[in-house]
């Protein structure tokens, strides 16, 4: 009876229901949610004690037992050995004073290969080398997730903890003491520096353009070829002595230049001389055009001779050069040229024949314009040549290009992006999204594959770079509105920019942004009602995520009858065995929860999880996320026991079929910490509340909901267990985070001051407790209403105080007409009633009114022995004649 009212905490996972792209499914599993993105700087996941793995120092020809993503080594690397003895002086000193060596110079310089010689050269020092391109934040974290991975680290399998888990095992050099990572192409310091691993055993070696770096890191800066370098590479191609000497000067002793060169002049058989007065025709016709520095002429030239010739000698190569240079410059997998509509004839032609593209292909290496990975099937396009190759074409061709690398990227089959197993296909496309400007095409089928890909970064737990694509992408397609697309029925791109927009809302209510979230959700279903009218399904599904910001402002009633009217519609119109109707269905039970109806809500989830069955399987996610309900339901009301037992199977096996880290176990196991506690079994309740509590707190950070419940469900079981003290600053502290995250009048936030209020009542402070009580039940009635379950909690506990504090007879008039409230609500038996009978007995008692008293509180033994057993820790309280009071566990939002 004294844990009368609780509630479960909101749900999350790194997936949610299928990604709408033209006809939107409703966001509706809370048990699939993703969690709130972690910064990496924020939190460190838990590792368990992992031994170190001894090694002994192998040969340098050996790899490291974990290698990752190293390029190729150049085979005639030239040069550098001063700076490569330096670095050397920096990595083998260790890592003491903690800061990253750094690579820094302009574009070409060789940076990225001389990381790559100082690697094969020491190998044989290092347990784990590793190897991650640092443009972009996708890209960084699927870098760590991957080596998570092959750690074989506790939470791998989960985009949102396998960072912190890799970072954590570096640090402690759990289970390899001698790694270095390297961070190539790390442009921004603020981007990349929350990826380091604090301290540890290891080292991290950056290579950037930015000078930036040079303020907290070890820096050595990488300049173009002293002039012997130069002309030592150009030997290698026959041309020697002065001519070297000219070829270099030309050049500009850019290394990649003069590589380039030296690959040209083996290639072609071409004298230096000739070579010279072709570089010379490139720069008249730069400078005619333009007025760059010295350095962009000598790129320039050196690239725009080997395009010439190779546009004359095979034009179909020179072509698929030109898409390439709206990809990402490297790696390129080979699989994006395949055979798609929309492309231009001769490129068409050359996509469809293997051996005419494998032709192209060697004809643009052996120019040294790309080079070829054969261990990955890809190609590495250097972002010098890239501008090269834009700079060459006018307006017009630049668009024609970029849409042909647009639509060979729409043309690679994703598959599902909920799939694990799909996303390295995924992150293959992903890392191409800035560069060719993905977002900006107006293409249905590239649109299409837009919303896939912030599909996939939402499953794989990436939730604020799905925002941020989210966003991107219903800006460019806003300028589309308007616009029909010949045969259809309605305007396809406003329906695009919509769907996208009501999966950002989404989003953004995932991290709990829910203002934003709420504003994107209001706009958004105004113009699906505009367009499409109310009744229509995609109009249905915008109205189910705009229900979702009024659940996270607290506005439970509205709520509640907006997710009925949708939950009738669907049935009526689509029939009960749809997975839109099942979807609208459990929406309206979670709704039924938060209203206080929680027999109305154990029916419909019953319903809803025996069609799910039906439709998905038992096991799947939407299944799982249902069957919860229910059992919150059945806790809610008042079946502890039942509750209990089967919160505990579904742990059971969560443990035998998943991580002990995932986020699934976490969540289960507060649950069945919260059911517990309400069957009385509180020493397991703490158990299981104080495993929960720190690892939600390592994933997600302090003020996730997750941890906030988790937080403040802890607080309730440690005073059960007469911690007091503990019991009152966990509870003030989590009451200050769910102000801070929420406000001061949600409904979650009042349970946890009533919930404080309790444990200041019991900890001999009644008259603070009572303060705390009569504001929790002014705004719960303010909110919810008097007759919900919260407010005749909460006002169970104020009669408490105020019989504390011997005002007697208030609180006697207050518990009688709580009885009449709790008996409609909720039912004679439920163990909210039987704790104010118990209450109104004792308040009987105390005025002398001994026969009235006795009869209560003969009834209230007699049911709770029913319903809670005779050992229940309420029922044996209420023999002895002990107060009951009522706690809340918020409930998913």
């Amino acid at each position: 009876m004294s844990d009368a009212t609780p509630q479960e905490l909101q749900q999350s996972s790194s997936s949610s229901g299928p990604e709408p792209v033209v006809h939107p499914v409703i966001p509706a599993d809370r048990a699939s949610l993703p969690p709130v993105e972690a910064n990496p700087c924020e939190s460190t996941e838990i590792v368990p004690e992992v031994p170190v793995v001894v090694s002994q120092r192998r040969s340098d020809d050996d790899a490291p037992p974990v290698w990752g993503s190293v390029p190729l080594r150049k085979p005639h690397f030239t040069g550098r050995s001063a700076l490569l003895d330096r670095l050397d002086d920096q990595l083998g000193a260790g890592r003491s004073d903690f800061l990253p060596s750094v690579l820094l110079g302009t574009s070409g310089v060789g940076k990225t290969q001389m990381a790559a010689e100082y690697i094969y050269q020491h190998r044989g020092d290092y347990d784990v080398v590793w190897w991650v391109q640092a443009t972009q934040e996708t890209q960084i974290r699927a870098g760590l997730a991957e080596l998570a991975q092959c750690l074989k680290l506790p939470g791998a399998g989960e985009a949102d903890t396998a960072v912190s888990a890799v970072r954590e095992a570096l640090r402690l050099g759990r289970p390899y003491r001698r790694w270095l990572l390297v961070f190539d192409s790390a442009e921004d310091p603020n981007l990349v520096r929350p990826f380091f691993p604090v301290d540890g055993p290891g080292q991290i070696l950056v290579t950037s353009r930015n000078p930036g770096w040079a303020s907290d890191a070890r820096p050595l800066e990488v300049g173009v070829f002293q002039r012997a370098e130069s002309k030592e590479l150009l030997g290698r191609s026959g041309i020697i002595g002065p001519e070297a000497d000219k070829i270099a000067e030309k050049l500009g002793d850019l290394p990649l230049a003069v590589e380039q060169a030296a690959r040209w002049l083996v290639e072609t058989g071409m004298s230096a001389k000739q070579y010279l007065s072709l570089c010379e025709e490139k720069i008249a016709e730069i400078l005619g055009t333009s007025a760059p520095n010295d350095y962009e002429v000598s790129v320039a030239a050196a690239w725009n001779v080997p395009l010439d010739q190779l546009s004359e000698s095979n034009p179909d190569a020179s072509l698929l050069l030109a898409v390439c240079a709206f990809f990402m410059p490297g790696p390129i997998s080979r699989r994006l040229f395949a055979d798609v509509p929309g492309v231009p004839p001769e490129l068409a032609a050359l996509l469809r024949d293997p051996v005419l593209l494998g032709e192209a292909i060697r004809d643009i290496s052996r120019y040294g314009l790309i080079e070829i990975d054969h261990r990955t099937g890809s190609l590495s396009l250097h972002p010098l040549v890239q501008v090269v190759l834009r700079n060459r074409m006018d307006d017009a061709q630049r668009r024609e290009m970029r849409h042909c690398a647009h639509l060979l990227l729409a043309g690679w089959e994703l598959g599902d992006p909920a799939a694990s197993e799909n996303w390295p296909r995924y992150r293959e496309i992903l890392r191409h999204v800035d560069d060719a400007e993905l977002a900006e095409c107006r293409d249905p089928q590239v649109r299409r594959l837009v919303a896939l890909l912030f599909a996939f970064l939402h499953h794989a737990g990436e939730h604020l770079s799905a925002i941020s694509l989210a966003k991107r992408a219903v800006l460019a397609w806003a300028a589309g509105r308007g616009r029909r697309l010949p045969g259809d029925e309605q305007p396809a791109e406003n329906l695009a920019e919509l769907n996208a927009s009501e999966r950002l809302a989404f989003y953004l209510w995932c991290v709990g942004q829910y203002g934003e979230a709420a504003e994107v959700a209001k706009q958004t279903l105004d113009r699906f009602v505009e367009i499409f009218g109310r009744d229509h399904r995609v109009t249905l599904n915008a109205q189910l995520t705009y229900v979702l910001s009024l659940k996270a402002s607290g506005e439970f009633g509205e709520a509640r009858n907006i997710n009925e009217m949708i939950h009738l519609k669907a049935r009526d119109s689509l029939g009960v065995e749809d997975p839109f109707s099942a979807a609208a269905a459990h929406e309206f039970a979670v709704a039924l929860l938060l209203s206080g109806e929680y027999v109305k809500a154990r029916m419909l989830a019953n319903e809803v999880h025996e069609r799910r069955v039906a439709i998905f399987g038992a096991d799947h996610v939407n299944t799982v996320a249902t069957w919860m309900v229910v059992l919150l339901a059945r806790r809610e009301a008042g079946d502890y026991a039942g509750a209990d037992l089967e919160t505990g199977r579904i742990v059971e096996r969560t443990r035998r079929l998943g991580d002990e880290n995932s986020a699934d176990l976490l969540r289960r196991l507060y649950f069945l910490s919260v059911a517990r506690r309400k069957n009385g079994d509180h020493d397991a309740a703490l158990e299981l509340s104080g495993e929960a509590l720190p690892r939600f707190r390592a994933r997600y950070g302090s003020t996730h909901p997750n941890a906030m419940a988790c937080a403040l469900g802890q607080s309730i079981d440690l005073r059960y267990a007469g911690k007091f003290v503990e019991a009152r600053e966990l509870g003030e502290e989590v009451l200050g985070h769910y102000r801070q995250t929420l406000g001061e009048t949600h409904p979650h936030t009042v349970a946890a001051a009533l919930d404080l209020g309790v444990t200041l009542r019991l900890g001999g402070n009644p008259a603070g407790a009572r303060v705390m009580d009569e504001l929790s039940l002014q705004r719960f009635r303010e909110r919810l209403g008097a007759g919900h379950p919260y407010s005749i909690a909460c006002g169970i506990n104020l009669a408490s105080d105020l019989f504390a504090l011997e005002r007697v007879a208030e609180a006697a008039e207050m518990d009688a007409a709580l009885l009449d409230k709790a008996r409609n609500a909720l039912g004679e038996d439920h163990p909210t009633t039987l704790a104010v009978q118990l209450n109104r007995s004792l308040d009987l008692r105390e005025l002398g009114e001994n026969a009235a008293a006795d009869s209560l509180h003969n009834d209230v033994l007699k049911r709770s022995a029913r319903v809670l057993g005779n050992n229940h820790p309420s029922t044996e309280s209420a023999a002895r004649g002990v107060r009951a009071h009522c706690d809340i566990d918020p409930m998913p939002l």
